[in-house]
């Protein structure tokens, strides 16, 4: 049995760095186990980092450094132009207006109903209190938007608002995180979700950071106790927690633990004996790396770039990864990390059959690449390394989770046991609210 601690964090992943950073801010002694020898860093863009938590650690002083604070959108059509929309407002609304004045006054009301929503909304998303009722938290507005748009699917939430189906095909892209069908009630709610995202003072805002900056920064901003290549395998709990044992045996005793795992992994470290969560269609990624002589069109340094697509297809891509196959077409998005590293994003990625993930990697990055040809001519003679990282294997997000308060998504089945991880978002996102949230609730268990 080793030393004693007020808390342990499992997990370095932006939520559990985070946790065990206000933590220790806070005078907690704080001991962060990770059982790889360097946590990974998150590819790609970034649409919901708490500003707050960016502020309150300084984490710029540490190190974050953004490529782009505010990307736009470019919609590559096979039927029609590409069409770029960038990030502000005002000027996306000009670019629509070349196509369809109708489209971009649409554009611009629809932007400004998500944004007010989500502003409303953000007392019940983005504070730790322990929850109850919404009446307890929200104003009477509020409260009505929020249920009806709990009822709501975002395809009939977008239908009402485009002549082009592209333009709603582009914002269903976002309100599949976490497995959500197109049609299924309060997928709307994770577009308000979006809405109330704030990055660098830019509402709605998708940002994209230096590669590394971000989980270095928190480290940084950390600075306390911490071990890699610790694998916990049991949560010690009682009438309450206790510590971990590692995977050597050693005992680490604490008061309270925060775990970056999943809900089902945590609670069964702590022997609570509930089944595993079946695995849900979730997000997987392919970073692509180039050849040196190998230009990407301009216009990806200041936007996002998604394969245009209807909510038909969007629907017919969910149906498909339901059924653990991959879509027909691929609703992919894609940024640049820098002049030669590409993130590709598919939201639905297939439920994994009972041998695992493998065997949709390869078919998954060739499908990708041959959907991209057209746009990025050359792109296969020019790959020089393809890396695939799967879904998470985390419970689908659902409308539960997203109409929980914060104490239901942190807390588990033992006393001062919480997660700090993507499961406790209202939607798998790297934001840090998670860790947040986790470390408020254990302080004050810890007071």
């Amino acid at each position: 049995m080793s030393g004693r601690y007020d808390a342990i964090v499992i997990g370095a992943s932006a939520g559990g760095l985070a946790a065990a950073a206000l933590l220790a801010k806070g005078g907690a002694r704080v001991l962060l186990l990770e059982k790889r020898l360097a946590p990974p860093e998150p590819a790609g863009p970034l649409f919901a980092l708490d500003p707050a938590l960016v502020e309150t650690l300084k984490l710029a002083n540490h190190g974050l450094v953004f490529r782009r604070r505010a990307l736009g959108l470019l919609l590559w059509d096979a039927e029609e132009d590409d069409l770029l929309l960038p990030a502000e407002p005002r000027a996306a609304s000009r670019a629509l207006a070349r196509v369809s004045r109708a489209d971009a006054d649409a554009w611009s009301a629809l932007q400004s109903e998500l944004s007010t929503q989500g502003r409303a909304l953000r007392r019940w998303w983005f504070h730790p209190h322990s929850g109850g009722a919404a009446e307890a938290v929200l104003g009477q507005g509020a409260r009505r938007r929020f249920a009806h748009d709990s009822l709501t699917g975002a395809e009939a939430f977008l239908a009402r608002a485009f002549e082009s189906p592209r333009l709603a095909g582009a914002l269903l892209h976002d309100a599949l995180a976490g497995g959500l069908a197109p049609s299924e009630p309060g997928s709307a709610l994770t577009l308000v979700w979006r809405g109330a995202q704030e990055i660098a003072g830019a509402q709605g805002a998708v940002a994209m950071p230096e590669r590394g900056s971000l989980i270095a920064a928190l480290k940084s901003a950390y600075g306390g106790e911490r071990r890699f290549g610790a694998l916990v395998t049991e949560i010690l709990a009682a009438q309450g927690v206790a510590g971990v044992r590692l995977e050597d045996g050693e005992i680490i005793e604490a008061r309270a633990v925060l775990s970056s795992l999943s809900r089902a992994k945590t609670e069964k470290l702590a022997g609570l004996g509930r089944p595993a969560a079946a695995r849900a269609m979730g997000e997987a990624k392919i970073l692509l790396t180039l050849a040196e002589g190998f230009v990407l069109p301009p216009a990806l340094d200041q936007a996002r770039a998604l394969l245009a697509m209807t909510p038909q297809d969007y629907a017919d891509a969910h149906e498909a990864a339901r059924a653990g196959r991959l879509p027909r077409l691929l609703p992919l998005s894609l940024a640049a990390e820098g002049p030669r590293r590409l993130v590709l994003s598919l939201p639905l990625a297939p439920v994994a059959p009972p041998g695992g993930w493998t065997s949709f990697q390869a078919p998954f990055a060739a499908a990708a690449i041959r959907s991209l040809r057209r746009h990025l001519p050359g792109l296969s003679e020019a790959l020089t390394g393809v890396t695939v990282t799967p879904p998470k294997p985390f419970a689908r997000a659902g409308l539960a989770q997203l109409m929980a308060p914060a104490l239901a998504r942190a807390a588990t089945g033992v006393e001062r046991l919480y997660l700090c991880g993507e499961e406790a978002e209202p939607v798998p996102c790297v934001s840090g609210r998670a860790g947040h949230f986790a470390a408020h609730f254990a302080a004050r268990a810890l007071e």
